[in-house]
């Protein structure tokens, strides 16, 4: 094109060009592939979920409790649990109906993407002390008598066993602070190239 796409869309309304049905098309285009890569964004993050399960699994076995493979499965699933959540979200934004026009999907991509991370953040910070809590238990009445240090492998740390549930808290308020800094980063990228597409093309309706 020989036009910029902001002249051939304004000179479109006032002079009916015959050019309007492909800059329509290119909005329509663009806006399409923007929730692609979103969703594949999306898609990522839900695949990280099954190395970290397995993390979870690993750390039971480190600690050495007994019935240590049963504990790491309980600990691990709230991991699964979110993979076929993500799962479900992503197909819940997959599915929104393209509706009349470019502008209404985008509108409505963008409402989906903001209840889903409002959603998740609860989520992921309720999921910490439910994740801990069951390992610190088992690990209280499997290992009760020996010190932090001795459970830990960290010499010099002489606490006593009841103060592993310290570790709730400590871990609780750390996944408030990343939660917040993850979900704002993450999700706020996401609703930018959305919002600037939407508002690229209310300008150019103006």
């Amino acid at each position: 094109m020989n036009k910029p796409i902001e002249n051939i869309w304004k000179e479109g309304f006032t002079k009916n060009d015959l050019i309007i049905p492909k800059i329509v098309n290119f909005y329509n285009k663009k806006s399409i592939n923007l929730v692609e890569k979103i969703i594949d964004g999306f898609k990522k993050q839900v695949a990280f979920l099954i190395p970290l399960g397995a993390c979870f699994f690993l750390f039971n076995i480190w600690l050495d409790n007994e019935n240590a493979h049963f504990w790491g499965l309980i600990s691990a699933s709230p991991c699964i649990f979110w993979f076929y959540l993500g799962k479900r979200q992503i197909k819940s934004i997959s599915e929104i109906d393209y509706k009349a026009s470019s502008y209404q999907y985008l509108v409505s991509i963008r409402e989906k993407i903001e209840k889903i991370r409002r959603f998740n953040k609860r989520l992921a910070v309720s999921s910490v002390p439910i994740t801990l809590l069951p390992m610190l238990i088992y690990t209280y009445y499997n290992q009760r008598g020996k010190s932090i240090g001795e459970i830990f492998g960290v010499e010099g740390l002489d606490l006593p066993t009841a103060t592993i549930f310290l570790i709730i808290p400590i871990f609780a308020l750390m996944a408030i602070l990343l939660a917040e800094v993850y979900f704002k980063s993450s999700f706020i990228k996401k609703r930018n190239g959305i919002d600037y597409l939407i508002d690229e093309m209310e300008e150019l309706k103006k």
